[in-house]
């Protein structure tokens, strides 16, 4: 989708669709509204009476054009004024992109300002205006098509470059995202750890600041990235170590320096420890933490912050054939502790612990690393937000400030020297499941065994990543969780 800046009133800007926002409780428009409704006979002073919308956020209607230069006007709720918000602009402009697609309309115009409001619009156009359907071929015509064309109508033309550096970083966000989604959405057999690692190298060699390399199974043995090594094991599929590097052009010898690392298990049986049949279809979405490391760097390739950031993700296949580690099974850790595997279902914290510890061996500020980690978050937090871990309070300030920044929440959960103990083992320095009871943040007492003495942050982000059913900003399937969370800090740390 293409979105133009251009000076002129909306009335006057031909579209499919001329989209007018509309508080909560409103009686008699203003401005460039009234001058719509006027163009339209005052069929929007009329739909402000109809008993199914009332103006809240995520309400919209279609209203004849009249003689206004479009097909309709559809008349778009934002509601209560003084709770109206970025997060308000998001939904609404999604909600904007949802109706005109499933009308079939590929062109949609809107009044703009040189404010935040009009990030968050760009934002929500563009998450709202992604197919899902990556591979559907038959009565693909019959799917809502995209939209083509947004235009933003500005007053003065000294507001309209303003306006067009804030689409444009509502588009990069948006970029980021759906990128993400697109992996999360991939059916495992066409994203193997090898194919994610490509996609990592195709997205890096799109911007002359982010460099890419990757470990084979070779490198990951030499290494002796032992958790890595026992989780792919059982795959015919080789295991990756994907490792990112994002620096900002002409950067300065002192610039600071952070990283962030994501689960990327691409596909998970459970191993040995097999999973239930019923859902495991679902289980490609277990690289989650890695479509968010991914996604993020997309956004910070366009959006240039002042911070070198660093990322790694652990790419590996959970399969359960005769080569796969067993309950009971012991592994040696990159950073040298020993593990008594005693759930090959809890795979994701024993391929991190090695990414943590080699991030920490880099030095960098501080470590925050995503993953779908533990059905115990999602039954704490649903999908309402994701849970974070940390004992440093300096830096869950920030990423709490991020979440509310980027629209993707997290919710802070205790970490505890109890958790930390709770994952000694019984002929092994550690174990990889604890106690039932607190499940999401035991695992994180086990992943802070990989990160002593850094600043360190564990984003759960099992809930969040996948959305059945879907919404007009988020459609069903994946949902780019993470990216903007991810950039969002990033930029944090560059202030």
């Amino acid at each position: 989708m293409k979105i133009t800046v251009r000076q002129g009133a909306l009335v006057e800007t031909k579209a499919d669709a001329l989209v007018v926002g509309v508080a909560a409780g409103v009686k008699k428009l203003t401005g460039e509204n009234a001058r719509v409704d006027r163009a339209c006979g005052g069929a929007i002073t009329a739909a402000l009476g109809y008993a199914d919308f009332d103006g809240d956020v995520g309400q919209a209607v279609f209203v004849p054009a009249g003689k206004a230069p479009a097909s309709r006007v559809l008349v778009v709720g934002l509601g209560e004024k003084k709770k109206f918000d970025v997060a308000a602009s998001r939904k609404a402009a999604a909600t904007a992109a949802k109706c005109c697609r499933d009308a079939r309309l590929k062109s949609v115009a809107f009044s703009a300002a040189n404010d935040a409001m009009t990030d968050a619009m760009a934002e929500g156009l563009a998450m709202a205006n992604y197919d899902p359907a990556l591979h559907i071929t038959k009565n693909k015509d019959k799917h809502a098509p995209l939209l083509s064309r947004a235009t933003f109508c500005v007053k003065d033309a000294g507001v309209a470059k303003g306006v067009r550096t804030r689409v444009a970083r509502g588009l990069a966000l948006a970029a980021g995202v759906n990128f993400s989604r697109d992996l999360v959405n991939e059916p495992s057999n066409l994203l193997t750890p090898k194919i994610m690692a490509s996609r990592a190298k195709s997205m890096a060699a799109k911007f002359a600041t982010i460099s890419c390399r990757v470990w084979g199974q070779r490198e990951i043995e030499k290494n002796k990235m032992g958790g890595l090594i026992g989780v792919g094991q059982g795959s015919t599929e080789p295991s990756q170590f994907i490792q990112l590097e994002y620096k900002p052009a002409r950067a300065a010898k002192n610039i600071k320096t952070v990283a962030f690392v994501g689960k990327g298990v691409t596909f998970d049986t459970g191993g040995i420890s097999i999973k239930p049949s019923a859902g495991m279809e679902l289980m490609k979405f277990d690289m989650g933490g890695a479509a968010a490391v991914l996604g993020a760097f997309r956004i910070l390739g366009e959006l240039q912050p002042d911070v070198r950031v660093l990322g790694y993700i652990a790419a590996a296949e959970n399969m359960p054939d005769g080569s796969a580690i067993k309950p009971g099974d012991l592994l040696t850790m990159m950073n040298g502790l020993t593990v008594e595997v005693n759930n090959t279902d809890a795979e994701g914290r024993l391929v991190l612990g090695d990414a943590l510890h080699y991030a920490k061996s880099k030095k960098p500020e501080f470590i925050v690393d995503a993953a779908t980690l533990t059905g115990a978050c999602m039954i704490a937090l649903g999908d309402a937000a994701c849970g974070l871990m940390s004992e440093d309070d300096k830096l869950v300030k920030l990423i709490e400030g991020a979440g509310r920044d980027s629209g993707d929440p997290v919710w802070r959960l205790p970490l505890q020297e109890k958790h930390r103990k709770a994952m000694k083992g019984h002929v092994a320095d550690l174990k990889n499941t604890g106690p039932r009871e607190g499940g999401a943040l035991t695992a994180a007492g086990f992943l802070s065994h990989f990160t002593e003495g850094a600043r360190w942050a564990h984003l759960d982000i099992a809930g969040m990543v996948w959305n059945d059913p879907g919404t007009a900003l988020d459609p069903t399937g994946g949902t780019g969780f993470g990216a903007r969370l991810f950039a969002a800090i990033a930029e944090a740390a560059a202030k």
